[in-house]
């Protein structure tokens, strides 16, 4: 396909321009953004809501039935899952959650599996650019679930309008709510496996912890027996009016491009960084020195620094 098709299938929900876009996205391969900065007025189009939450909570099971319910309503879906990578090999799960998700095939749905790839905030580096691309297709609401690995997971509340945190009992969730991080971004919390017992105690845990206000949004479910899902989207939509009609959703949007600003400044220091580290000679005879003894670690810091102003010109 070429770059005209991908645009026009992308807007035409075409899943294998969708497809064909984002993983050009994910290779950073310049030639996305010339079909990205054309979708400038699709920007916004949709409701970005976060998932996260510790693991082994449900939260993939909990979409599924979202997306089920969000059918129903007419709405056109996407959903960014985030799989985390393995710090030796690379590699990720990617896909295989995919296959547990009821309705992924719909028409009217897109689900996509990313790698960290080492990105923190329990995040994917590209998910900005895809929920452009999703917004283009005509998504109307999009999901992103982070890799559950608990409170590092705090990047969500930079890139969501709204963000889920899912808890059930049995999972230390107890412990985890006295924490703060992970707790402090939600806009709702779901307590899941509503049919164990215990999950009273989470509940006045979060509100003891956290506080009434904070915690007004508070629901049980079962995603294993689809209890509660209908109330839950029904929050949701509660919660974005609210936002809408308090600016709140205004505030998190800018602040979102800010923080996508940010962001590419800081992926262009690293370039600078891996360029000067990469078959750098000089690094390699500081750390002989300091280990013979010739210079200490502070001096060679000093030295190595001066060397990184001078070839960057930094000074």
């Amino acid at each position: 396909m070429d770059l005209k098709e991908i645009k026009e299938g992308i807007i035409n929900n075409d899943k294998r321009a969708i497809a064909k876009a984002i993983t050009m996205i994910e290779e950073n391969n310049p030639a996305i953004y010339e079909i990205l900065n054309d979708f400038k007025e699709f920007i916004g189009k949709a409701r970005v809501i976060g998932i996260t939450g510790p693991p082994g909570v449900g939260k993939s099971t909990l979409i599924s039935k979202l997306i089920s319910e969000g059918i129903k309503r007419s709405e056109k879906i996407g959903v960014l899952l985030v799989d985390p990578s393995s710090p030796i090999s690379g590699g990720a799960l990617l896909g295989n959650r995919i296959r547990m998700i009821e309705n992924s095939t719909h028409k009217d749905v897109y689900v996509r599996s990313f790698a960290t790839r080492g990105w923190m905030g329990g995040l994917s580096k590209p998910i900005s650019e895809a929920i452009n691309v999703l917004e283009a297709s005509g998504k109307t609401i999009i999901f992103i679930e982070t890799v559950g690995a608990g409170q590092i997971e705090t990047e969500i509340a930079k890139k969501a309008d709204i963000v889920i945190v899912v808890l059930m009992p049995y999972s230390g969730d107890e412990i985890q709510a006295l924490k703060a991080g992970l707790m402090e971004i939600g806009d709702i919390y779901v307590i899941n496996k509503s049919d164990l017992d215990k999950v009273r105690n989470l509940h006045v845990i979060l509100r003891t912890t956290l506080g009434v206000e904070k915690t007004k949004r508070t629901i049980y479910v079962s995603a294993l027996y689809n209890e509660g899902i209908k109330e839950l989207f029904d929050l949701i939509d509660s919660c974005w009016e609210e936002y809408i009609k308090t600016g709140e959703i205004e505030r998190r949007r800018k602040e979102r491009i800010k923080n996508e600003l940010i962001e590419a400044i800081n992926d262009s220091i690293q370039r600078f960084i891996r360029a000067f580290i990469t078959n750098n000679k000089l690094i390699q005879e500081l750390t002989d020195k300091v280990y013979s003894k010739e210079i200490t670690s502070v001096n060679a810091k000093k030295i190595l620094i001066n060397e990184l102003n001078r070839k960057f010109n930094l000074n």
